[in-house]
């Protein structure tokens, strides 16, 4: 009876997929990266989507980010990974903000100072 039911659960989600009709409702999330002379604004756009986590990670000049978003429609999770290359970020003071369908980052660049003698 239970291998029943995970079978009939997978068929569900497969069918779920195939459909053209939720294929149609499947949206994206649209990230938009502006920079100004001192910070780096990242905007994401949800899409009708709902936020269900979201991780930054900088690592060697590389910013990840790694988004878990719910599908309203369907209720399905979907996972989106954008890698961005910003030279000279300030990780440690980035300040966020959350309205309805937008989440916006704004993170501070780094400069260096040399002194020449």
């Amino acid at each position: 009876m239970g291998n029943y039911i995970l079978l009939r659960n997978a068929e569900n989600k497969i069918n779920s997929l195939l459909d053209t009709n939720s294929i149609k409702k499947n949206k994206f999330p649209i990230i938009k990266l502006v920079q100004t002379p001192n910070y780096y604004y990242i905007y994401i756009f949800l899409n009708g989507l709902i936020k269900k986590h979201i991780s930054l990670r900088y690592i060697n000049n590389f910013l990840i980010l790694n988004l878990s978003l719910v599908c309203t429609n369907n209720n399905i999770i979907s996972e989106y990974k954008r890698t961005i290359y910003l030279k000279n970020l300030d990780i440690k003071n980035i300040e966020n903000t959350n309205k309805n369908n937008l989440i916006k980052y704004k993170i501070p660049i780094e400069y260096q100072v040399t002194i020449k003698d």
